[in-house]
């Protein structure tokens, strides 16, 4: 567990350049809030959720008033996120997967370096991964687990992420509800049902109570948005492109699994079923999949672990534990694409390209008066690091117009763009020399008639000229 955590922690700082532009959509909310703002999008605008994580942003939110970094904070809380992981998986593995299976797990999940890039990313994710495992970990355990401590840790899932109560109605019904339908275990099993189901149910209630109160909605602004508008297995494909071989092993071992531990495929298999229609956003080396990994590698563990064993017999037992967790560390560590090379190659690509483009646009931006509007697409480190400017987001993820419409067809996005009238547009583009569209929406705002009152000004790019990701910043 110890060499474990030094690997994550080396991984860590090895993808430290990371900060996924999403991450910087709760900061702009956070400081936003820490500024007396409210939740507000634009300071002066109307509420809007265009956030789904509501405790990291009042996280960031309460740093950033007391001075220090929002998206610091986030990126710390990551890592301990990721730590956690290692030691759950391995502290509250063991009685439900055993001695040597736990400490190959836990190898396993440090060894991730997509894990890693995502602990430093900047969003909620490994938290969410670590509320998933301890809780699922609890239940699984063969005597039930202690119901309160499960109980606990779902319930802070929905303050996390959308699906978060799925997860833990999931995992209750699975585990739990057969129990009523025998007269043995019937008292029991509701005793388990109302505390396991109850006490996350009664969390999102108060967290609606809130939205409701605050926003005068019930879902956040990336539900109406990504649910039902993607296509059907391309986020499933990524990770299963990301993470075969892991996977297969993790179905062998909730097959030799029995009992009540084979709970700890619940998880991974209704993110599975989630993941079908679910738009693809920000899923680079899967991020969406990342909460389940622990126990994937938990259940990949279980089959490495019972194949060492056939193969060494009862003399080799104290071999399996470090024979295993050397194949399922050098596994994760070098096997593509998510070996350690690749991954990292992936985030030097997008620092150099995506990250550089939007400082330059950003450097230009700020050359404009204080009371500059601009529109762009990719609303993250751009709006987030923008001086106040105010901001159009083209998708209108934070726009709390989607709540009555749903999420628009990219020409009626490209017509209310211009309804907005912005100082400046800031549109992606795959070519630096002529606009080519790097999304329908932002090909559609180009071509619409009221472009033509815009000149081009500044070709924000990377370092990497060859990227294929440049910003074009038009100017009224």
């Amino acid at each position: 567990m110890g060499l474990s955590a030094v690997v994550h922690l080396a991984l860590c700082w090895l993808f430290r350049g990371f900060l996924t532009d999403d991450a910087w959509i709760s900061v702009r909310y956070a400081e936003n809030l820490a500024a007396g703002e409210g939740f507000v999008w634009n300071p002066g605008g109307p509420r809007v959720e265009g956030f789904s994580n509501p405790l990291l942003v009042a996280v960031e939110a309460l740093v950033s008033w007391a001075g220090g970094s929002a998206p610091a904070a986030a990126r710390v809380l990551g890592v301990v996120g990721g730590l956690a992981c290692v030691v759950a998986v391995y502290v509250a593995g063991r009685p439900v997967v055993g001695e040597s299976a736990a400490r190959i797990a836990s190898v396993l999940t440090a060894c991730s370096a997509p894990f890693a890039l995502w602990a430093v990313g900047g969003l909620e994710t490994l938290l969410v991964a670590f509320a998933v495992t301890v809780g699922t970990l609890e239940v699984a355990r063969r005597d039930g687990g202690r119901v309160l401590r499960a109980a606990a840790a779902f319930a802070v899932l929905p303050w996390l992420r959308p699906e978060g109560l799925a997860v833990a109605a999931a995992v209750v019904a699975v585990g739990e509800v057969p129990g009523l339908f025998r007269a043995a275990t019937r008292r029991r099993a509701l005793r388990r049902v109302l505390v396991l189901g109850g006490v996350p149910v009664c969390s999102q209630v108060v967290l609606e109570v809130a939205r409701l109160g605050i926003y005068g909605h019930l879902l956040p602004n990336s539900v109406v948005y990504k649910s039902g508008a993607g296509d059907a297995l391309t986020v499933l494909e990524k990770f299963l492109q990301q993470a075969l071989l892991p996977t297969l092993l993790a179905v062998v071992g909730a097959v030799v699994l029995r009992g009540r531990a084979r709970l700890l495929a619940v998880p991974p298999v209704l993110y599975g079923l989630g993941s079908i229609g679910t738009l693809d956003s920000a899923n680079a080396y899967s991020r969406f999949f990342m909460p389940v990994w622990p126990l994937v590698a938990l259940l990949a563990a279980v089959a490495i672990g019972a194949g060492l064993q056939a193969l060494a017999g009862h003399r080799g037992r104290g071999l399996v534990p470090v024979l295993g967790a050397a194949v399922a560390g050098l596994l994760v560590l070098a096997l593509p694409p998510g070996d350690v090379r690749s991954v990292a190659a992936w985030q030097e690509r997008y620092t150099d390209c995506r990250v550089g483009a939007r400082e330059s646009a950003l450097d230009w931006l700020r050359t404009t008066p204080p009371d500059t509007s601009f529109a762009i697409s990719d609303a993250g480190l751009v709006p987030a690091r923008a001086e106040g400017r105010s901001v159009v987001d083209n998708f209108f993820l934070n726009e709390s117009l989607i709540q009555e419409t749903g999420r628009l067809p990219f020409r009626e996005r490209a017509d209310l763009v211009h309804d907005r009238a912005p100082d400046v547009l800031v549109l992606a583009s795959r070519d630096s020399e002529r606009f080519v569209g790097y999304y329908p929406t932002e090909q559609a705002i180009h071509e619409h008639p009221a472009t033509s009152a815009y000149r081009l000004a500044h070709v924000a790019t990377g370092p990497r000229a060859s990227c294929g990701y440049h910003l074009m910043v038009f100017q009224r």
